[in-house]
């Protein structure tokens, strides 16, 4: 099966990484703005600047009349640096963090969920400003790389919880156990077992945070914040340059940045903002391409068992790293760096080999065809035009989370393409995907008086399997139902991205009569 999602992102990554690089040496790039905004044409008419997209400026110029398509390619490499940035730092502080909260006690564990629950009840957007609005860094020298550090701060929670629950799980295993009763250390088992484990996740998720990055930038442009540079408009009908128009107060400029004008121009000249707002969702969808095309490259090789090898490569150095007398931290960032290399570049060789396979890889092919329709063995998933997909419709009653929208139109009545409702509830899917009900919200018809009345009356909405793990009075408006399930995990955690899927969130809406109106039932634990 062609991985169109991995090649396609690969292409536009290498055209992003040589328009940074070698887009700027292009004779027709303009490096220094115009000194002036007006234009004398033939027949003595007159232009004044914002000038529409031509022959001359093929993306038109902003009111500065400054090439938009210049700005674009000299903007790229501050901008990827920016994301990168973000994420690297992100990443550097989460991965310890989730390691040293991976035994689910001390610290690192409190401090980790306290971080996740924190920024994570809010939108990302709102988090952002608010901390830029209260840890303001125009005053200081390095103003640029404290906002950066802000930003890369925000999800640092949400990593430390994914990667914490990975290596918990990992920790589990009986070979895992097995190394413990022998008396490896924390150290030996995050080399031996740990990172080569979750490896191919932290390239998967990497990628995504790219894509989360780029749009969270995006989103602060329209709101006026900017990372790397600010630009301020000066109202104003001057010719000269200096006199109106966007002056950029740092003299660097990114494509946030240029999006930035959408306020003033969206209505007047559209082009400004329009395409950085093209180059930023073209940018977007680059990474978001490569996460889901190394996902899907690695469920492949996981299938397939091609895997085993690189697994078994990495235990091996690890070994050799904890039998060294030389392990230390640099040895640790080597070894992180190499495993990650390891696994892109090989199972990208594994994939480009089947155009001539080995003899004795023959029958492995062979397997894998055979196996489309059960890739795992367990009955729960088949391949259908090349897409891994659930055999799972429902693990409800009567219509819930993932469920597919035909069992919830058997189950109840169907009000409109994501509202359903019953006797006693409306359901409403807040998002559909692939034809499955996400974010189920229920509305009751008639107010209910207690939280455990509301319980029963959605337990047909809950998987079969739910148990309550916990349960807890968030506020006077929020009261919470953290529940577990199993065959929600088994039945879609190769094909549902939300991570703690087997996880829900039961969050009953209060209101300030002490009357449960609405229920949302949300991945993972509040």
């Amino acid at each position: 099966m062609k991985n169109w999602s991995l090649w396609t992102g690969l292409v536009l990554f290498g055209l992003m990484l040589f328009i940074s690089f070698v887009g700027p040496q292009f004779s027709f790039i303009e490096h220094t703005p115009p000194e002036h905004r007006m234009r004398f044409y033939d027949g003595g008419e007159l232009g004044r600047a914002p000038f529409p997209p031509s022959k001359e400026d093929p993306l038109g110029t902003d009111r500065e009349a400054r090439d938009i398509l210049s700005m674009l390619i000299l903007g790229a490499k501050d901008t990827l640096k920016v994301i990168v940035l973000i994420t690297l730092i992100r990443y550097i502080i989460a991965i310890p963090m989730a390691f040293l909260a991976s035994t689910k006690k001390g610290i690192a564990y409190m401090v980790s969920n306290g971080w996740y629950s924190l920024f994570g009840s809010i939108p990302t957007i709102f988090a952002a400003i608010l901390l830029l609005e209260i840890f303001q860094a125009d005053g200081l020298e390095n103003a640029v790389y404290w906002n950066v550090l802000l930003l890369a701060l925000i999800e640092v929670g949400r990593v430390s919880y994914i990667f914490a629950h990975e290596i918990y799980e990992v920790s589990q295993k009986e070979f895992v156990q097995a190394s413990m009763t022998v008396g490896s250390t924390p150290f030996q088992l995050s080399l031996m077992h740990y990172l080569p484990t979750v490896a191919q996740s932290l390239v998967v998720n990497f990628f995504n945070d790219l894509a989360r990055v780029t749009l969270l930038l995006g989103q602060l442009a329209i709101f006026q914040y900017f990372i790397e540079h600010a630009i301020e408009f000066i109202p104003g009908g001057g010719v000269f340059h200096d006199e109106a128009g966007y002056n950029s107060l740092t003299g660097l400029f990114t494509w946030p940045g240029l999006l930035s004008a959408a306020r003033y121009e969206v209505m007047k000249a559209v082009w400004i903002p329009l395409f950085p707002a093209i180059a930023l969702t073209l940018l977007l969808l680059t990474f978001q391409l490569l996460s889901e095309g190394f996902r899907k490259l690695f469920e492949k090789q996981m299938s397939s068992g091609k895997n085993r090898v690189v697994h078994r490569v990495a235990e091996r150095v690890g070994e050799a790293l904890v039998a060294s007398k030389m392990v230390n931290v640099i040895a640790l960032v080597v070894f992180v760096v190499a495993i990650s290399a390891m696994i892109v570049t090989g199972t990208i060789n594994h994939s480009t080999e089947a155009d001539a396979p080995a003899e004795e890889e023959i029958e492995v092919v062979e397997e894998e065809e055979i196996n489309e329709d059960d890739p795992y063995g367990d009955g729960l998933y088949t391949y259908y035009n090349e897409t891994l997909e659930a055999k799972t419709i429902a693990t409800t009653t009567k219509g819930g989370y993932f469920d597919k929208l035909e069992f919830l139109e058997s189950q109840m009545a169907k009000k409109t393409d994501r509202d359903f409702e019953t006797d006693t509830l409306t359901l409403r899917c807040r998002t559909i995907g692939t034809g499955r009900c996400e974010k189920p919200m229920i509305t009751f018809k008639e107010p209910v008086s207690t939280v455990e009345e509301a319980y029963q009356l959605i337990l047909d909405h809950l998987p079969t399997d739910a148990t309550i793990k916990n349960e807890w009075h968030k506020n006077e408006s929020e009261y919470i139902y953290n529940v577990t399930s199993p065959m929600l995990k088994n039945s879609y955690q190769w094909i549902n991205k939300d991570y703690g899927l087997g996880e829900l969130a039961v969050i009953m809406h209060i209101t300030a009569e002490k009357i449960v109106e609405q229920v949302e039932i949300e991945v993972g634990y509040r």
